[in-house]
């Protein structure tokens, strides 16, 4: 408010008008009111004295008082048609003029309640508590317009929200309702709300800064909701959202204290510190240019599973940064656009639906949602994200899917891969660190992870964006060309050697966390355990092989254990004709023993899918074309499925030894064409193992 006495000479002030008996009349509300009477009804001198004399009442004041303030009017009145001087180059320009903004914040001001006010024909109108916008901001598109609300609840907590515009659209509710639920005050009625929203957006304040949409990585500065680490930039930037901001990245205790209740008890423990490296290694993706990728830890119940999570949760927040597996796949979609740039933990794989488990797991680690129409027709901005994620379960994915009849591809098994959980000594615990079970080495865990977290994962950034980024990369490559070359064999199949790479980015990741001094444990560490669990992996898997073609010789095996008998005709040997007996030197008719071992010739085939027969080798199958492609190549690529037979000596070729169909004489038969099986098709041992 300006100084009253400047405005009367010595001596001469507005409050020395005041009557005495008076206990401080609001003179600066009466000040507004009795200047805009005059205003209106200065032509209208029977008019104006009939106002003023309603404010002298109204606010128990003498007629010396509003005697003062006409002249004080009058005075202003003539002091505007005098031509205006150029303000100085220190003075702020139209500084005078702030006074007739029609909204005013008012902060323990005298003769007003704290908030928000709109000033109509002099009069106050109370709109909420005190909210500030200090700033606009936009996106480097110059899109995503938005603008910078300060405030605090009744309980002092002081409040900021990157507010988007676009919220202003329609109604407003969503504004109003993140405002109230953040504890500001708002006044009920129609006009308040509208008067709000028109404070917010005409507000034109001359602060600019940089508004992301996501936290993650932003010109080499890590944004949290409500910290920028990284260099000092030359603008400032501000995480935008339309929600709340997220505060499952808020920390608690030390560093000093994590490390030691949380990350010394995961020494020797190499599904403990191969998911805690992974927390690390995810905020590497935006320096290596990594694929998204996930691990999934597969064991039964109660072995320690969710206190592995709980542990990895601990590197960015407190436990809600745990999420589970049972939500939509719009809810799972969402939930990892809040997680850029980090670690998505989600547990129990088996309350995700089945039928979708397999695109969910595409989804994640292809890093981009569903694309969706707008109200016009139009496609509407996908959400896509940057990051690893980390599951658990008592089944695989493959089983989940498998339960519902569907078959999980392999590019789904490489996108999530199954590590077993059970290490063989104490479920996924292979040291107690002097706990007698490990039921209380988990409590203990659990214990820790509940009071001290958050830390690591600031600590780590703060370290990493100090370091040149460049030269950060390049160690990081190095370390990973190391790990790849030391523990994968060079004829690898290409599914593996890429998984490889993500197993050495964890490696990675852990090792940088232990020579910034983040997790306090010995170098080598995370590569001794990535390398436990690649090894876990690997072994599980059955081996180096494309995953596709492990898959296929498992679906052709399995056609005939299951058929073997039931849906292959006998060959009828040259030697008995067919009858079962044969007649000896002597004249004596026995049985055929060619007949005997090949079984029943007579018996009836139903829905015959070829012929076998005994050889000296073992049992060969004979398999029409039509079965071989619509049965046993069900889902597979005929022409690949062939080849693969042929390479590990499952499927006689023909005489150039390309073909996997050849011309065979049943007896009894036309000559037709054939896949002719090896006995190896049968408990044979095929050359990847």
């Amino acid at each position: 408010m300006e100084n009253k006495n400047a405005r009367h000479g010595p001596g001469e002030t507005v409050e020395n008008k005041v009557d005495s008996t008076t206990k401080g009349p609001d003179l600066d509300r009466l000040e507004i009111r009795a200047r805009s009477a005059y205003r209106r009804h200065r032509d209208n001198p029977e008019r104006l004295r009939a106002e003023l004399q309603v404010l002298t009442t109204a606010y128990k004041v003498s007629p010396a008082v509003m005697e003062a303030f006409k002249r004080q009017f009058e005075q202003e009145l003539l002091d505007t048609s005098k031509p205006v001087e150029p303000p100085l180059e220190t003075e702020e320009p139209q500084a005078e003029l702030k006074k007739e903004e029609p909204f005013r914040v008012f902060e323990w001001q005298k003769g007003y309640k704290n908030g928000v006010y709109f000033f109509s024909d002099g009069e106050p109108h109370w709109i909420c508590d005190p909210l500030h916008i200090t700033a606009k901001a936009c996106d480097e598109t110059g899109n995503s317009w938005g603008r910078l609300l300060e405030f605090s609840d009744p309980a002092g907590n002081k409040h900021q929200w990157a507010m988007p515009m676009r919220i202003l659209a329609g109604d407003c509710t969503e504004l109003r309702e993140r405002l109230l639920d953040a504890g500001l005050s708002i006044a009920p009625g129609r006009k308040a709300r509208e008067l709000l929203t028109q404070y917010i957006q005409t507000a034109k304040p001359k602060e600019f800064a940089r508004c992301v949409e996501r936290t993650g990585w932003h010109r080499g500065a890590f944004v949290f909701p409500d910290e920028i680490i990284g260099p000092p930039s030359a603008e400032r930037v501000l995480l935008q959202t339309s929600g709340p901001p997220t505060a499952i990245y808020n920390p608690a205790g030390t560093l000093e204290e994590w490390q030691r209740e949380v990350a010394a008890l995961c020494v020797d423990n190499s599904r403990l510190v191969f998911a805690v490296s992974t927390g690390f290694a995810a905020f590497l993706l935006e320096i290596t240019g990594d694929e998204n990728g996930g691990f999934h830890y597969r064991g039964q119940s109660s072995i320690g599973k969710t206190i592995v999570l709980a542990v990895a949760a601990s590197i960015f927040g407190c436990k809600d940064y745990l999420q589970r597996w049972r939500a939509t796949v719009n809810g799972l979609e969402a939930i990892a656009a809040t997680h850029n740039d980090a670690l998505l933990i989600l547990d129990e794989i088996g309350q995700v639906d089945a039928r979708e488990a397999g695109d969910v797991a595409y989804m994640l680690a292809n890093g981009k949602g569903k694309h969706r129409a707008n109200r016009h027709g139009g496609a509407r901005p996908a959400a896509t994200w940057r990051l690893l994620f980390f599951s658990s379960g008592e089944i695989s994915l493959a089983d989940h899917m498998q339960a519902v009849g569907k078959k999980a591809h392999a590019g789904q098994e490489t996108r999530l891969v199954d590590i077993p959980a059970d290490t063989g000594r104490f479920g996924v615990f292979e040291n107690l660190h002097g706990c007698s079970v490990g039921a209380d080495f988990a409590l203990k865990l659990a214990a820790a992870t509940r009071t001290f977290y958050g830390t690591a994962a600031r600590k780590f950034l703060q370290k990493l964006t100090a370091t040149d980024l460049e030269t950060s990369r390049r160690a990081i490559e190095e370390l990973i060309k190391d790990f790849i070359a030391e523990h994968i064999l060079a004829d690898a199949s290409g599914q593996v050697q890429r998984v490889a790479r993500r197993f050495a980015l964890v490696a990675a990741g852990g090792e940088l966390a232990t020579a910034f001094g983040i997790t306090g444990w010995p170098a080598g560490e995370a590569i001794k355990a990535a390398v436990a669990c690649f090894q876990a992996w690997l072994h599980a898997r059955g081996g180096v092989g494309p995953q596709e073609e492990r898959k296929a010789l498992e679906q052709v095996r399995l056609f005939f254990e299951q058929h073997g008998e039931s849906r292959f005709t006998p060959w009828i040997c040259e030697k008995c004709g067919g009858t079962g007996e044969v007649t000896l030197a002597n004249g004596d008719e026995v049985e055929c023993l060619a007949c005997v071992s090949s079984g029943n010739p007579n018996r009836p085939t139903i829905n015959r899918a070829g012929f076998r027969r005994n050889t000296d080798n073992g049992q060969e199958f004979y398999v029409f074309p039509e079965v071989f492609k619509a049965e046993i190549c069900k889902g597979l690529d005929r022409t690949l499925v062939a080849r693969l037979l042929i390479e590990r000596g499952l499927v006689y070729p023909d005489k150039d030894g390309k073909k996997a169909v050849t011309v065979h004489k049943p007896p009894g038969c036309k000559a037709m064409r054939l896949y002719h099986f090896t006995p190896a098709i049968l408990g044979g041992v095929d050359s990847e193992n």
